[in-house]
């Protein structure tokens, strides 16, 4: 049975796939590399807004099963994605999940995005006996496997569940370039730290700090960005390391979406509901066999629809069609 990614874009439906999604992030994110819960779920709800650049959150399915949880930032100047979090687990398969997932996930990049994107994310590094710092040797492994490299690069991503103590945690920085490319310009690794530390992290934080705290928070975030940076030379590369022919094979060429899919970007999610009440309304209509019901019935599908929606925009929607049903007068007879 395939996999697919299900879009997480509420926190008020689809509960139960939210929490198995959020729960297995939960087992398998070290702690120090995880975002509280109730961030994610401000972001969810949240991710709509104006901006140019895109949050999404996704659970990973194997029919009814859900594998795993999928939590990126596209942006979209930079043509980068940003895996925050890419967890998965099969209780079905020990170990882990193999190479399907991944397939799912790049049939929806291709499917949804422009081509020649790069994709990064960051592999937490973990504390040996003795307390020093040392490679996931077990996930960078996997990564690599499925096409994805490591870049030669000291890199530490900022402290994430307070905003005392140290400045930064080590991991290893991944990533998916496009085309043939192994190696990173010494102007593409500025733009990936920028990108991974202003417009992900210090954006992030953004609605939950005060704004003494959020001072001290982009403080800490610019000592960490010209920290690194310094290790950067004006015409220096980065090395990248990994499996030759897996990072090579030909992927994200999946182009054509399923019918289903356009419907959704056309429609939205709610189609289904949508389809529905149209059928219901048109029933009720040629019951009532008045061909000068054809103006309600659109008003009242509309109207429907905007409360099956449930937000600010659809309420206030709802409301301007109410009050266009005192203008609809029945025609003569």
């Amino acid at each position: 049975m395939s996999m697919e990614l299900t879009p997480i874009d509420r926190t008020n439906r689809g509960k139960a796939k939210l929490y198995s999604a959020l729960a297995i992030y939960r087992e398998t994110i070290l702690p120090e590399a995880q975002n509280p819960e109730r961030q994610i779920l401000y972001w969810i709800d949240h991710s709509a807004e104006a901006l140019s650049d895109e949050f999404r959150c996704f659970a990973i399915q194997r029919g009814r099963t859900i594998v795993g949880y999928l939590q990126y930032s596209y942006f979209r100047e930079e043509h980068i994605f940003f895996f925050e979090y890419l967890c998965l687990r099969d209780p079905d398969r020990p170990g882990l999940v193999p190479s399907e997932a991944i397939k799912s996930i790049e049939d929806f990049l291709a499917q949804n995005y422009d081509p020649n994107f790069t994709i990064v994310f960051e592999v937490a590094q973990k504390r040996n006996a003795i307390g020093r710092w040392e490679q996931d040797k077990k996930l960078v492994s996997y990564f690599k496997r499925l096409g994805f490299r490591t870049v030669d690069f000291s890199y530490h991503y900022p402290i994430l569940q307070s905003y005392d103590g140290g400045l930064s945690y080590p991991a290893d920085l991944m990533i998916r370039l496009s085309g043939q490319q192994k190696q990173v310009s010494a102007s593409e690794m500025r733009t990936i730290l920028r990108c991974i530390y202003f417009k992900h992290y210090l954006r992030w934080d953004r609605p939950f700090l005060e704004p003494s705290r959020f001072s001290e928070r982009e403080r800490l975030i610019n000592e960490l960005y010209s920290h690194e940076i310094s290790q950067i030379g004006e015409d220096d590369t980065f090395n990248t390391t990994g499996d030759d022919r897996r990072s090579q094979k030909e992927r994200f060429s999946n182009l054509r979406p399923k019918i289903t899919t356009l419907l959704e970007h056309i429609f939205g999610p709610k189609l289904p509901r949508l389809m529905m009440v149209i059928i219901l309304l048109f029933f009720a209509q040629r019951g009532l066999g008045s061909t000068w019901l054809l103006l309600p019935f659109v008003l009242a599908v509309a109207a429907i629809y905007c409360l099956a929606e449930d937000t600010d925009t659809s309420r206030k929607l709802f409301l301007a069609v109410i009050s266009r049903f005192r203008s609809v007068r029945p025609l003569p007879s």
